[in-house]
């Protein structure tokens, strides 16, 4: 997929698990079978645990056996769409990849399905053209 000057890989997820603190969802489909994230991931409620502002919801991806010791990746940063969110993501231990990548998150109405649409090694450094992708959506 394409936006303006940056491509990304779709990753479509439902809802398998919903508790007050978090919901898990379950892969369904990734455009070109190229997936970046887990085939579970998990929405939690952000503990303020770390500095990050502006944030109630992080993205947890499933790479263990418990949840409590799976990569924590990004905040879901609000945008004025309540279904629309933004984050990075920083995998500065693995060789050969890119320092920051952008992942914009699309909730359905219900909330019951989750599009996270990552550009890999892809970040805006100015804060329009953010603005600009997300407006596409």
């Amino acid at each position: 997929m394409f936006t303006g000057n940056a491509n990304y890989i779709r990753h479509s997820y439902k809802v398998t698990n919903e508790l007050k603190s978090y919901t898990v969802f379950e892969l369904v489909e990734v455009a070109g079978n190229t997936n970046f994230l887990t085939d579970l991931i998990r929405i939690e409620k952000f503990n303020g645990k770390s500095n990050a502002t502006n944030i109630k919801d992080y993205l947890r991806l499933r790479t263990a056996t418990s949840w409590d010791k799976s990569q924590k990746v990004t905040g879901l940063r609000p945008t004025e769409n309540d279904r629309i969110f933004y984050g990075d993501w920083l995998k500065v231990n693995e060789p050969n990849a890119p320092k920051k990548t952008l992942l914009i998150f699309l909730f359905s109405k219900d909330r019951k399905n989750l599009f996270i649409d990552v550009y890999r090694g892809f970040y805006p450094l100015h804060k329009g053209i953010l603005q600009n992708i997300i407006k596409t959506y």
